[in-house]
């Protein structure tokens, strides 16, 4: 039994730096609880260990530098500051950074005699994200009758001129579903990558759909890249009752515009279609063209 707020915060914070779930939960009463950011709702004791897992699956060398107890045995306040190496994908489909981290919260504990009944963790889950390098968008989910999300564009570095375009949309009904389209997406980007033909891509999701357009040298490339891993995401869907609806389509292009770059010297726009290599208001050399898409 812990006497003192400082050896029970003591306790607590060596069983999350040694990584040990069933050590933590050993501090809690039967009926603990713990609510931290990434937990949506309080979650028991003996569930904490799946917790420690993912953290450290993302930081494998997480520790807790605790500063300030403040409080009574009953209910404290632990300051303290998490550290580590984002060494692990934060989720499906974003890589490790490789950054470090130095994020500082606080825990709120209430124990009775000894034994932990709740904890609340709060820290700034934004500051947290914007160390790694990661960006938080903040957006609606949906307003009216637009929904909003994310996107990433890809670029070969192929210049030619689009021979086609496909266009694809696919729903995911929920998180879990979403995470499986967004790791067969990327197996499937990475094919695309390796395809000479391919030019460019934008890809995301908004709200419950997620989106392609993808643009092509000609559809004799396009049909390569999608005998790779694409093949495997389509029999997925036959098969496995993944997402409940998908459309795919191939455009050819009924006009292509001229493109457009402004010389960084004198600010003047330049016809770049045909890759000219000086500006024809004031000789300067212009900058690449860039790709279509």
């Amino acid at each position: 039994m812990s006497d003192s707020p400082e050896l029970l915060a003591s306790q607590y914070f060596s069983a999350w730096n040694a990584h040990d779930g069933p050590r933590l939960a050993a501090l809690f009463a039967d009926a603990g609880t713990y609510l931290g950011p990434t937990t949506r709702m309080a979650i028991h004791a003996y569930d904490l260990a799946p917790v420690i897992e993912a953290l450290a699956a993302q930081f494998s060398d997480f520790a807790f530098v605790i500063g300030n107890v403040t409080g009574e045995v009953d209910r404290f306040v632990v300051e303290w500051t998490l550290t580590g190496t984002n060494d692990g994908p934060i989720k499906t489909g974003v890589a490790a950074t490789g950054r470090k981290l130095h994020v500082p919260g606080v825990d709120v504990i209430e124990a009775i005699d000894g034994k932990i009944v709740a904890v609340r963790r709060v820290y700034d889950r934004r500051a947290m994200m914007e160390q790694l390098g990661l960006q938080v968008i903040v957006e609606p989910f949906q307003q009216g009758m637009a929904s909003y999300g994310y996107s990433l564009h890809a670029s070969s570095g192929n210049r030619a001129i689009p021979g086609i375009i496909a266009l694809t949309w696919i729903e995911g009904r929920n998180e879990s579903e979403r995470d499986r389209v967004r790791a067969h997406s990327a197996q499937i980007l990475a094919d695309f990558l390796q395809e000479p033909g391919f030019i460019g891509i934008v890809t995301g999701f908004a709200g419950a759909r997620g989106f392609t357009c993808t643009a092509w040298q000609d559809e004799a490339a396009l049909h390569r890249a999608l005998d790779k891993h694409h093949s495997r995401a389509k029999q997925e869907f036959r098969t496995s009752g993944l997402s409940p609806g998908v459309w795919t389509s191939v455009w050819r292009p009924h006009h292509i515009n001229r493109l457009w770059v402004r010389c960084t010297t004198c600010d003047q726009p330049n016809d770049a279609t045909d890759d000219p290599s000086t500006c024809g208001n004031c000789g300067a050399h212009l900058p690449l063209r860039p790709t279509y898409w």
